[in-house]
């Protein structure tokens, strides 16, 4: 939900990252209160103190319990070693946590009711209604105050890194023109081609009397459109295409992206050209191109500032990093497994 997703009380992909390879949040993957039972392994009651103050083992408790549940449903179970890794990386995480928060304390960064209030309203608008958003609510065991509680503390999190962080990275002209030129391949549309077919399906496997009929109907229908009847018409009365109904139109594709037998085609004619009969394995065809839109190459003068924010992003990822440990270094902290 928010860039520092990192130091959230994330279980479940924190657990399949460290376990199985993978990656991924979901909106509410650091909120919940179900599964309160204790997992089987033995933690203290103060997992941790970071400058005098306690992450209790409630708070591990609750997210591996609820990758537990996650891993049951899928059949799977996690061993004693795992879990323990697992809340070791979970305590690693909230230490993290409670640094970034006691910091915004000390440099005066808060989110205001008025701040969680209108992100609220943006994570809602993600949701078909907000009935929707709050049966997800009910469904992680929480209330609407306790979700806000945890946009507050997301928020300041995210202010911190932000104003610690991000205001000292600096993007060079040099840095922009070297990621463009890398990437270039990002900033060029290719060129795009809009057309219609008609189709009159024949198998592979038909005699030569079918197939003669079929080619002779073809035939006709190319006739009428030479001689100037509508082709979205006969496309609609006579294609045994799946797009008969909208006229026979495919939409604009590019050359590497669409059946070759029309692309190829469809890239060397002419807008309103009409193609000759032509047989694939699924029957005879007739092509019409429409539209032809040229591909566009986005100047670095352009999106230089995309590329900035993208590459702030990067470094930003490893400077937040850089900064924790810092700060778990200056800190009073002590973990008791």
């Amino acid at each position: 939900m928010f860039r520092i997703g990192n130091f959230k009380r994330i279980a479940i992909p924190v657990l399949v990252s460290l376990l199985i390879g993978m990656t991924g949040t979901e909106i509410f993957a650091h909120s919940g209160h179900k599964h309160d039972d204790k997992p089987p392994i033995a933690l203290p009651e103060v997992v941790a103190r970071v400058n005098g103050q306690d992450i209790q083992r409630k708070v591990i408790y609750r997210e591996l319990n609820k990758a537990i549940q996650s891993y049951k449903a899928k059949g799977m179970s996690l061993s004693p070693d795992q879990l323990k890794t697992a809340a070791k990386k979970l305590t690693d995480d909230e230490i993290s946590r409670t640094l970034l928060l006691q910091r915004g304390k000390e440099i005066g960064v808060a989110a205001t009711p008025k701040m969680v209030e209108a992100k609220l309203n943006q994570v809602k608008a993600s949701f078909k209604s907000d009935s929707v958003f709050e049966h997800k609510l009910k469904n992680r065991g929480m209330t609407l105050d306790q979700y806000q509680e945890e946009l507050r503390t997301d928020m300041v999190m995210d202010q911190v890194i932000k104003k610690e962080v991000e205001s000292k990275i600096q993007i060079s002209q040099a840095d922009l023109k070297k990621y463009y030129e890398k990437n270039i391949g990002k900033f060029k549309t290719q060129d795009k081609v809009r057309a219609s077919v008609i189709l009159i399906k024949s198998p592979p496997n038909s005699n030569p009397e079918r197939e003669r009929k079929v080619r002779k109907k073809m035939e006709s229908i190319l006739a009428q459109i030479n001689a100037g009847t509508e082709f979205d018409g006969l496309a609609k009365k006579f294609s045994q295409d799946s797009l008969s109904s909208k006229g026979g139109d495919l939409g604009f594709f590019e050359k590497n992206k669409m059946f070759r037998a029309f692309s190829e085609r469809a890239f060397s004619m002419k807008v309103g050209e009409v193609s000759e009969i032509f047989k694939t394995k699924h029957g005879f065809h007739i092509l019409k191109v429409t539209d032809k839109k040229p591909g566009v190459s986005r100047s670095l003068e352009n999106e230089k500032e995309n590329i900035r924010k993208t590459l702030v992003e990067k470094k930003s990822a490893q400077a937040t990093r850089t900064y924790v440990e810092t700060l778990k270094k200056q800190a009073d902290l002590k973990t008791y497994f």
